[in-house]
């Protein structure tokens, strides 16, 4: 009671706790002492402790509790902790933000991006993102998933476009889209003569896929083990192409990209194409960067751009990546 009762009283003031003043907050808090936040602050004591006071007087409140033992979170301050640190936090986003918007987005960088979906929706964005930052370079490989990321760590990328789910927690992860996976068949085909199809229809199908380097190869794994399909095993494929082609041989029925197929139907290849009804299959790209990257507010933008761009390029197929940037 006593809390909200000083929360009343701050709110009439004019005095406002700043930005300087969280800052300080919050590394007190951390560090649990005047002396060592004033050292990683760059500041002295005294000008630490006096803004504290001040901030204190603002809030109505008593943030730390001072003893020989230590510097000790007030139970009010415990309270507002959390909210200083997220307050920190969009002011941080604000001034990122502010910073991208006015990045003259120049420089040469290596770009890694999956076999599984470079060759198939980099054609659209490189002559948009060419004509948007003339000053841009990018090297571009390709790789699978588990190289992409490898080489990210290593310094062989500097930017990467990979699905998830990923390996490591250390790098910066940026949404960019989600792209349906199709089911195709041959013109030829007993299934050619339906539009969707759900799980019992797979039971007894021979099913392609690429190799098990692919996320994809996992997932649809999975499905022939649910729903009693057989998975060829003996001829996977090292490319979606290679796959395209085996399908239209009627080898089997295939999981493939929703950009690729497109992309193989714009050439003329005899697929017929279907959705899993009741559970339709889907993979989540994304963008990521080192954390510590010196460059990581231009790829930020970057990142961005390469979204909009591909939503922009295919409405109807890609759709928001359902996820938390930090993965």
């Amino acid at each position: 009671m006593l809390l909200a009762i000083n929360y009343q009283e701050a709110s009439m003031s004019t005095k406002k706790p700043s930005i300087k003043q969280l800052e300080y907050f919050a590394t007190i808090a951390r560090s649990s002492n005047f002396r060592k936040a004033a050292v990683k602050l760059n500041i002295s004591q005294p000008t630490l402790t006096s803004q504290i006071v001040a901030m204190e007087e603002a809030l109505g409140v008593q943030l730390f509790e001072r003893s020989r033992a230590g510097t000790l979170l007030s139970p009010e301050g415990r309270e507002l902790l959390p909210l200083a640190r997220e307050i920190l936090e969009q002011y941080q986003h604000l001034m990122e933000t502010a910073h991208n918007s006015s990045l003259d987005m120049g420089g040469t960088f290596k770009l890694g991006v999956s076999l599984t979906l470079g060759p198939y929706l980099l054609p659209q964005l490189l002559p948009e993102l060419h004509q948007r930052y003339p000053k841009l370079k990018l090297h571009l490989r390709e790789g699978d998933p588990k190289d992409l990321e490898t080489g990210l760590r290593k310094g062989a990328f500097d930017l990467i476009m990979t699905v998830l789910p990923m390996q490591s927690m250390e790098n910066r992860v940026r949404p960019l889209f989600t792209e349906p996976i199709k089911v195709v068949t041959s013109q030829e085909h007993p299934l050619s003569r339906k539009e969707t199809i759900s799980g019992s229809d797979l039971q007894g199908e021979s099913v392609l896929t690429i190799d098990d380097h692919f996320h994809l190869h996992r997932r649809i794994a999975g499905l022939c083990e649910r729903f009693g399909a057989e998975l060829k095993r003996d001829f996977e494929g090292n490319s979606l192409d290679t796959m395209s082609q085996m399908v239209m041989m009627n080898q089997g029925i295939a999981f493939l990209p929703a950009l690729f197929v497109q992309s193989e139907l714009q050439k003329g290849a005899a697929l017929h194409v279907l959705t899993m009804e009741e559970e339709p299959v889907v993979r989540n790209h994304v963008a990521a960067w080192r954390t510590n990257s010196s460059s990581r507010h231009l790829f930020q933008k970057l990142s961005y751009d390469l979204k909009s761009i591909a939503m922009e390029k295919n409405p109807g197929i890609l759709t928001e990546v359902l996820t938390e940037e930090n993965v």
